[in-house]
């Protein structure tokens, strides 16, 4: 029978006998079914197809229905509680959309409906009922959001999950390898100048999910390592020893994936990978030696020179071409800003962005830009649903910004928080001018990831409970036995 274990650093026999519980068949087949979804979900073309949307939302129910809420906290309870007011919204507008007569349609719509003797309604049966049919994407967002929340107290089964997210990333991006070499079309699904690609169709959302694998890595080490630097241990000790193997195989994991990253040739993708990374590891180390600074400057060199080189010709052909990619964005940024004004309240319709935009298109994209999606999800969600859906959405990503960042506080050694906020960071700017969060397998595995963090973000009752008489019984400077009763950090995993 499966337990969980989250013993203390101390490993004192009453803090296991009190946190060790047994795991009912029910809910082992909920995890395993979560699980499940989070290693294939990227398999079938990023999942981008209504079919497979369908198929995981019904993994993600099923798991919900499944595993134990005995875990959840009154945090994360309040936490679902805000995800269905979002989940609400979006049925209100999508709803509204159904029923509303949308925006005029073009020219060529109305002369069409002349010369056929018939009336065309302002918006094609398309997109007419693709609100409706929307609802599927923020529904499965909502069910895989909830289940990593409620999977995530128990870190031993965090650590399966950031560990197989690893692994599977190490499998395809190696099958994506192969197919780059041979150039093999069986492997490739989607061929974009050259770039390596997982089972991804664009190169970008493949370098965000191999940058979001690497995070997941630097997470997992990170904490034993400062450790280690601070009691002025050689880091080669990590490797070693009890957690050794585990440690070495998870560095091996992160190095390959973080050498295939460049190959991509995704440049927010590499960028957004290495200045979370190195964020992490100054914010985390505490600088006080100028040996250390150098050190570190030294290490980033290396890095950057690492990724510069293996990357070839072609990366760095892409970068000449910076400036025409900005500016064509720019333009289109610029359009969809002066729809939303035209229409702020409903939006043009959830889902219907191509059918959409066309006739806000103007000849400063000329012909050769591809704008099938907006190339910045905030603000294709807020053209797609409007101006108070849009602050609904953003509201509540705020509030599990804020969430995590306190249980970083609260929590430093914890390498699941730390993992959440690395992948949530570079995933939420990367589709601000991008739409990786819009491919529903790479949104399944941040989800997931973020969702993991935010479940750990909340103290568990004994914490809170030995923190607030602390907090009673210390008026001034704390005392011997406050000290005593001081609840031991929860170590790295190993």
């Amino acid at each position: 029978m499966e337990v969980t274990d989250e013993a203390k650093a101390d490993g004192s026999p009453e803090v296991r006998g009190r946190r060790r519980r047994a795991r009912s068949l029910t809910d082992r087949m909920g995890f395993w079914v979560f699980l499940a979804m989070v290693i294939l979900a990227p398999v079938p073309d990023g999942s981008v197809a209504l079919l497979w949307i369908q198929v995981w939302t019904a993994f993600a129910a099923v798991s919900v229905l499944l595993i134990s809420y005995r875990d959840v906290s009154r945090g994360a309870a309040l936490v679902l509680g805000g995800l269905l007011i979002v989940l609400a919204a979006y049925a209100l507008v999508a709803f509204l959309q159904s029923i509303s007569p949308g925006p005029a349609p073009l020219a060529i719509w109305s002369e069409t409906g002349k010369i056929l003797g018939m009336e065309i309604p302002p918006l094609s049966g398309s997109v007419r009922h693709s609100p409706l049919l929307f609802l599927g994407r923020p529904l499965l967002a909502a069910l895989v959001l909830t289940a990593a929340i409620i999977i995530g107290p128990d870190r031993r089964r965090a650590d399966i999950v950031l560990r197989s997210i690893v692994g599977a990333a190490c499998i395809y991006g190696f099958i994506g390898l192969v197919g780059f070499i041979f150039d093999s079309d069986s492997l490739r699904p989607f061929d974009q100048n050259g770039s390596l690609t997982t089972f991804f169709l664009n190169k970008n959302t493949s370098a965000i999910y191999l940058g979001s694998a690497a995070l997941i890595v630097l997470a997992l080490l990170l904490p034993p390592a400062l450790v280690a630097v601070r009691e002025n241990k050689p880091l080669s000790g990590l490797f070693s020893g009890e957690g050794g193997r585990r440690r070495t195989i998870a560095a091996f994991a992160g190095l390959f994936v973080l050498v295939l990253l460049p190959l991509t040739l995704s440049r927010a993708g590499v960028v957004l990978t290495l200045l979370a990374a190195i964020g992490a590891i100054v914010s985390k180390l505490r600088l006080r030696k100028r040996a250390s600074i150098f050190k570190v400057a030294f290490g980033i060199l290396v890095l950057l020179s690492l990724v510069y080189g293996v990357s070839g010709g072609a990366w760095r052909e892409r970068q000449a071409k910076l400036g025409f990619d900005i500016l064509g964005r720019y333009d289109a940024y610029e359009m969809m800003i002066g729809a939303i004004a035209d229409r702020p309240l409903i939006g043009y319709g959830l889902g219907s962005f191509a059918e959409s935009f066309p006739q806000f298109r103007t000849e400063d994209l000329g012909t050769l830009a591809v704008f099938d999606i907006g190339h910045s999800t905030p603000l294709e969600l807020t053209f797609e649903g409007g101006i108070p859906l849009a602050l609904v959405v953003f509201a509540f990503v705020a509030l599990c910004g804020f969430l995590m960042v306190r249980g970083a506080i609260r929590r430093p050694s914890d390498p699941y928080i730390l993992a959440g906020l690395l992948v949530g960071m570079i995933g939420l700017v990367h589709t601000s001018f991008d739409f990786p969060l819009q491919i529903p397998g790479f949104l399944i595995i941040y989800l997931s990831v973020v969702g993991l963090g935010l479940g750990r973000s909340f103290l568990p009752r004994e914490e809170r409970k030995l923190i607030r008489k602390r907090v009673l019984r210390r008026p001034g400077a704390p005392s011997a036995q406050d000290a005593a009763e001081a609840v031991p950090k929860v170590g790295p995993a190993t």
